[in-house]
């Protein structure tokens, strides 16, 4: 049993303890004191947009093989030398293929003297007949054959047509003109049809083309100024085209900047795209977004109070946010701590540190 001294401090004890419960109890709803936010204000002005650095292709770009099988046997151009079109770049072996023309040319002819035999048997049993000295199932007989022996020598003629045109494609000839910037298969190598030999880039305009992350993608600007390596003065550089989809391995998108002036630009220079400030409309710090995507929501102060307001992201910078929204530039919302905020609530700005 305690002592008289001991009861009369715990007594004291609970006493304090309910006496701090109840004021507890007692700050609800709005009695509770308003939370110390910061805020920023809805502002307007320029994004900038980093530099790029590609390098310069050309516009059109071939990779270049022969219409048939065969082995290389002469490679007459080199990487970056100019061609003209109809140049020959490189031959394979002829022998193989001038053996089929000439297997083909002796078929052909068998089967020509064979049809000439058949229709001499059906123009001479044809008369025998008319004169009643043959009889009808002859003379069908020497007509089927004649039939056959025909169908016989188009088939022969077309294969001959077929080996004759294969030995043209024994040579490869430039298309259009332009350079070669790749050599991929060279003499005494085996190639099959279709397989690319050379890359043939065409004269004419160049382009810078350039690896783009996708949060780029939809703000990259149409405009830029191309800075070639070693070089002091600018060319103008022009969107030209985005690839239908992204690199598997780098995620990342190849966009085409058309040069304006191509003086003096070399096929795989090095280039780097300057693009001016963006005008934006209104931007907000990205901690004052809550949300994840496009659509998220900041939260307004009003009277005191905060009131959550969706908005729309367009685009991420550095540390701030391009929101699409109908409220006024200079409205303020809170940038820090929203996460503990609901709408509606009361809130009391720190001083000094927000407008």
């Amino acid at each position: 049993m305690p002592s008289a001294p001991w009861r009369r401090v715990l007594l004291a004890l609970l006493a304090i303890g309910v006496s701090g419960c109840q004021d507890r109890a007692a700050q609800t709803g709005s009695d509770l004191p308003p939370l110390i936010v910061r805020t920023a204000p809805i502002q307007a002005g320029t994004l900038a947009q980093p530099d790029l650095t590609g390098t310069v292709v050309a516009q059109i770009q071939s990779a270049l093989g022969f219409q048939v099988s065969g082995r290389i046997a002469a490679r007459l151009v080199d990487r970056g030398q100019a061609v003209s079109a109809g140049t020959v770049l490189a031959r394979l072996d002829p022998d193989e293929l001038t053996a089929r023309v000439n297997a083909s040319e002796a078929q052909w002819q068998q089967i020509s003297a064979q049809v000439r035999f058949a229709q001499q048997n059906y123009d001479r049993l044809k008369s025998l007949l008319a004169r009643k000295l043959a009889s009808q199932q002859d003379f069908d007989q020497a007509s089927s054959m004649l039939k056959a022996a025909q169908a016989g020598e188009h088939a022969a003629r077309a294969q001959l047509d077929q080996a004759r045109l294969s030995l043209g494609y024994a040579t490869l000839k430039a298309p259009f003109d332009g350079v070669v910037t790749a050599i991929r298969a060279d003499r005494g190598d085996m190639v099959s049809s279709g397989q690319p030999v050379l890359t043939l880039a065409a004269s004419g305009p160049r382009q810078v083309l350039v690896d783009v992350p996708a949060q780029r993608l939809d703000a990259l600007p149409k405009t830029a100024e191309a800075l070639p390596y070693g070089r002091t003065d600018t060319l103008t550089a022009t969107y030209f085209s985005t690839e239908g989809a992204a690199d598997p391995k780098t995620r990342t998108w190849a966009v085409r900047y058309q040069l304006a002036d191509q003086a003096n630009v070399r096929l795989g220079q090095t280039v780097t795209l300057h693009f001016p400030a963006q005008s934006v409309r209104k931007t907000v710090p990205i901690a004052a977004i809550q949300g994840e995507g496009q659509q998220g929501v900041v939260f307004v102060v009003r009277d005191g109070k905060v009131h959550r307001t969706p908005v729309t992201v367009i685009q991420l910078e550095a540390d701030r946010a391009v929101i699409d929204t109908p409220l006024p530039v200079g409205t303020p919302v809170v940038a820090v701590g929203i996460n503990r905020l609901h709408d509606g609530e009361a809130v009391r700005v720190q001083p000094g540190l927000g407008a």
